[in-house]
């Protein structure tokens, strides 16, 4: 590859992290009494990057082996949306998320959890969005800022929300895994399909998504301060 042919490549590397790294950017700030140590969630975003690929395998294994079904266009979608991308990716991440964090401890307060979790969805969306946007170029850039990358993101918060719960509610963790998933699955049910009517119902859950998301993240912090202040140690 030619120094000309690689910047272009290199400049929509960086488009297409951008809008990930922002959102982990301002997702840490939120964390305000007792930030996490950037080495952990550097560590978790990482490990949500390099799930891209297995993730990309098990899925074109499911696809592969479900081909036969043509009968139903909504039915073939509503399958690769929930039980393909939706259930694969979300499992993955959750999966890392219990490992990783859970299982060390590093959730003290209910908004390390969203961190943490919403870490290793943005470092999935990164990658993923690269591969997107390097194939496809500016345009899906764009679009890609303000769709599937947030929506990530959204998964990510309720996946943190689902975690805290399990730690303070003793709910369990399942959850964190099932909630996700079918919220990824809504989302991709609508991506899949063409014509206006998806499109708005597509833009619609997002707003839904974006304004239940951030009210758990304004819940969860107000919750870690209340745990903060009950055990100052």
């Amino acid at each position: 590859m030619t120094a000309k042919e690689r910047c272009p490549v290199l400049f929509y590397t960086a488009i297409a992290l951008i809008p990930a790294l922002l959102l982990l950017a301002w997702l840490y700030t939120r964390d305000k009494l007792h930030p996490e140590p950037k080495r952990h969630v550097y560590k978790l975003f990482l490990l949500g990057a390099g799930i891209v690929l297995p993730a990309g395998l098990i899925e074109r294994g499911l696809i592969d082996t479900s081909s036969g079904i043509h009968t139903a266009t909504l039915r073939t979608t509503f399958i690769t949306a929930f039980f393909v991308a939706g259930m694969v990716e979300e499992f993955l991440k959750a999966s890392i998320v219990e490992r990783k964090a859970l299982q060390q401890g590093l959730m003290k307060s209910p908004i390390d959890a969203i961190v943490y979790s919403g870490a290793v969805a943005l470092g999935f969306a990164a990658v993923e969005n690269i591969l997107y946007v390097t194939s496809s170029g500016l345009t899906t850039a764009v679009v890609r800022s303000v769709t599937a990358v947030p929506a990530h993101f959204m998964f990510g918060i309720i996946m943190g929300t689902a975690f805290s719960r399990h730690i303070w509610h003793g709910r369990s963790k399942a959850w964190a895994y099932i909630l996700p998933a079918v919220a990824h699955g809504i989302y991709d049910t609508f991506a899949l399909q063409s014509g206006l009517v998806s499109n708005i119902l597509l833009l619609l859950y997002l707003v839904g998504l974006v304004s239940w998301s951030l009210r758990q993240l304004d819940q969860s912090v107000e919750w870690s301060a209340r745990l903060t202040q009950s055990d100052p140690s």
